[in-house]
């Protein structure tokens, strides 16, 4: 059965380009659901990660049989979701949608796994499991309080095997063909305000080291460029152009592009790599262009760490490298940014994914307390219970006047 799941991995890799921590994940969830036919107890990872050493040696060896590379599916709103579907309507999401009659009629688990075989006696093989076993699945997901993106997630992988073991002939019938595909909450992405961004960008400043003048310069590349945090710590040398004010990042798909960079990012950049970087580096030859303290490339999970220290130091919680990212869009469209310039910057490749963020935008605008009305000249607060009275009382006294 495993040797099946690598042979998946592998046509991933080849033919979908798919990146590391995506195999990873497929790899994690498809393990888990071995685990669940062989009754075995589901080891809870986490998010996977593509350089622990479990997942990491599955990627490996799907990478070795890489091929022509063709561009992987862009960037889903929370990075959740394989092959779910979700819409928008005014902002908000549909609610979560059942996988289907089965769930609704609270099915039990038809079909797990006992001490190696299937509850009908048959020794476990990829052609054995049949619809009712995934529903099992799903039910035994559901009843275990997984999240529904994580459950709707590990469904989306087991039918993303079934749908290739269909395809290459390795089963008589794919088990997943008539089952619903899970309709997830979707939540627009969470972006935080400029004042909180200075705040965070201000952390390093009062700190001393060479680690203060990298964060200086890492925090402010991410958020003034909109740069996914892998492609931050995958930047080389070579990739940066401070006298041009410009860098260049590969995005999925090794799709690169150019970002320019402010003038102040430019700033923050030379003073780090002309009195920070060295010390960090000494004569090891890195061609990173962000190390740590050992004069190594920085590692997604470095990079996080950074960055929850500063925003504990700033008073700023519920905080992830992605969130600086959304806020970079959505900072960008509200002060009037084409929506294909941003699209260009964030690298997306549907102007749907950037759409997205006027909704966070207006959903914020919503939200604020400060938000006013004019009337008759005079500016009220709208969102305010009190103010909202006032507001009414004055409404009704212009009405009476006018009568």
């Amino acid at each position: 059965m495993q040797k099946s799941v690598e042979n998946f991995l592998k046509f991933l890799a080849e033919d979908k380009d798919f990146s590391d921590n995506t195999l990873a994940a497929y790899n994690n969830d498809l393990t888990q659901f071995q685990q669940f036919l062989q009754g075995e107890s589901l080891v809870e990872v986490g998010e996977p990660e593509a350089n622990s050493s479990e997942n990491q040696q599955i990627v490996s060896v799907a990478k070795r049989s890489r091929g022509k590379r063709r561009p992987e599916t862009d960037e889903k709103s929370n990075g959740e979701g394989r092959n779910g579907s979700a819409s928008y309507t005014n902002g908000h999401s549909r609610p979560l949608a059942d996988f289907g009659p089965e769930i609704n009629a609270g099915a039990s688990i038809a079909g797990t796994a006992n001490g190696g075989q299937l509850s009908n006696g048959q020794i476990i093989e990829w052609a054995n499991v049949g619809k009712e076993t995934i529903v099992g699945y799903i039910t035994f997901l559901k009843d275990r309080k997984y999240a529904d993106s994580t459950v709707a997630r590990k469904i989306a992988a087991v039918k993303s095997f079934f749908h290739y073991m269909s395809d290459q002939k390795l089963i008589p019938s794919d088990p997943t063909a008539h089952l619903d595909s899970p309709r997830v909450n979707k939540y627009l992405p969470k972006a935080i305000s400029l004042a909180d961004i200075n705040a965070l960008l201000e952390q390093p400043v009062h700190r001393n080291g060479p680690e203060a003048f990298r964060d200086l310069a890492m925090l402010g590349l991410l958020f003034w460029t909109g740069m996914r945090v892998s492609e931050l710590v995958s930047l080389n040398l070579e990739d940066v152009d401070i006298e041009g004010g410009k860098v260049q990042c590969a995005g999925k798909g090794n799709k690169a592009r150019q970002i320019p960079i402010r003038a102040d990012q430019q700033i923050a950049l030379d003073a780090y790599l002309l009195n920070s970087r060295p010390q960090l580096v000494g004569n090891n030859g890195e061609t990173a262009l962000f190390v740590n303290h050992r004069g190594h490339r920085l590692t997604r999970q470095g990079f996080w760490l950074i960055l929850k220290a500063y925003a504990d130091e700033a008073n700023i919680g519920d905080i992830t490298p992605h969130t600086l990212r959304h806020s970079f869009a959505a900072y960008m469209l509200n002060e009037g940014e084409n929506l294909q310039r941003v699209q260009q910057l964030l690298g997306h490749a549907s102007a749907s994914t950037t759409q997205i963020y006027r909704q966070v935008n207006a959903a914020n605008r919503r939200n604020d307390p400060k938000r006013t009305i004019k009337i008759n000249r005079e500016e009220l607060a709208i969102n305010s219970p009190i103010d909202e009275a006032a507001a009414a009382g004055l409404r009704r006294r212009r009405a009476n006047q006018s009568a």
